[in-house]
């Protein structure tokens, strides 16, 4: 048998996590996947498991110190419904998986599987979010792209629990979007792309475009970042911005590293994940102005 817990408070969850070594537990949406052994045989756990449903510290959603606080176990159907989640987060979070998933599933235990196709994940890298992370005695900061390190695996330190994700307050003039699967709704992710602008010609611009599922990590692309701001800052004529996408899509397809497994191939993505980037380059360029 394995041995449960359920505090009622986060102090009395962390003096758990600590003492006992437990396995958090969230949702579980992902963690009974990870952990199962096959029909009619129980998962897999090698430890103690943590519950943390009713420590309501962990479900904190308020705006705080110029971001939007997350708590860990804040579902996805949550986050779908509340006005204060930014609107490209809301429709990332309905369209993971079905009704009771989503009633289930946490924004934190999204983070902490770390997988590289994991849905809010390039929306946080283009916001640039964080995490805050709790022990007994001790709390500390990471942004979400440090605390991630590749496939499963983070920077979460035995005796620590995600208390806590930091948008920061931002409202983008231009939202873009995309996940592609083998059918619209309650699928893995193959590719997706969070990318987001803001300011226009004669000021000031700043853009920000985060992949999924192309590489071990969600990949920035601070090269074709660099290369947006300045063209939207500066209107330029149809001949260079013709160049501007080609050198953009060259930029995409050397900055991706994905790999063949049984949802894709690397070169689908590959061609996909630049096709997205060109795409969201040429929308955005035409809502600035310019005639591509």
């Amino acid at each position: 048998m394995v041995e449960a817990f359920h505090p009622r408070t986060l102090a009395e969850a962390l003096a758990i996590r600590g003492g006992q070594a437990a396995i958090p537990f969230a949702g579980g949406t992902d963690l009974m996947v990870k952990l199962g052994r096959g029909a009619g045989a129980l998962p897999g756990f090698a430890a103690p498991v943590l519950f943390l449903d009713r420590c309501e510290e962990l479900r904190v959603l308020r705006h705080h110190e110029g971001a939007l606080e997350l708590g860990s176990i804040v579902s996805l159907a949550t986050l779908a419904e509340s006005p204060l989640v930014h609107p490209v987060l809301r429709g990332i979070a309905l369209s993971m998986g079905g009704p009771a998933i989503r009633n289930a599933a946490t924004l934190g235990g999204n983070i902490c599987n770390a997988s590289p196709a994991g849905d809010t994940l390039p929306f946080l890298y283009a916001f640039e979010a964080g995490v805050k992370l709790v022990s007994s005695g001790a709390e500390r900061a990471l942004p979400v792209a440090d605390f991630l390190t590749g496939p499963g695996a983070t920077r979460l330190e035995p005796g620590e629990i995600l208390r806590s994700v930091l948008v920061p307050d931002w409202s983008p003039r231009l939202a873009f979007w995309r996940k592609v699967g083998t059918r619209k709704a309650n699928a893995l992710t193959k590719v997706s792309i969070a990318a987001f602008a803001d300011g226009a010609e004669g000021r000031p611009c700043k853009v920000r475009i985060a992949l999924g599922a192309v590489a071990p990590t969600v990949v920035r692309l601070p090269g074709v970042e660099r290369m947006l701001e300045e063209a939207l800052h500066e209107k330029g004529d149809d001949a260079g911005r013709a160049s501007l996408l080609r050198g953009i899509r060259e930029e995409a397809l050397a900055a991706v590293k994905p790999i063949d497994d049984q949802r894709s191939t690397a070169e689908y993505r590959r061609e996909v994940a630049a096709n997205l980037v060109v795409e969201f380059a040429r929308w955005a360029l035409a809502r600035n102005g310019s005639s591509q």
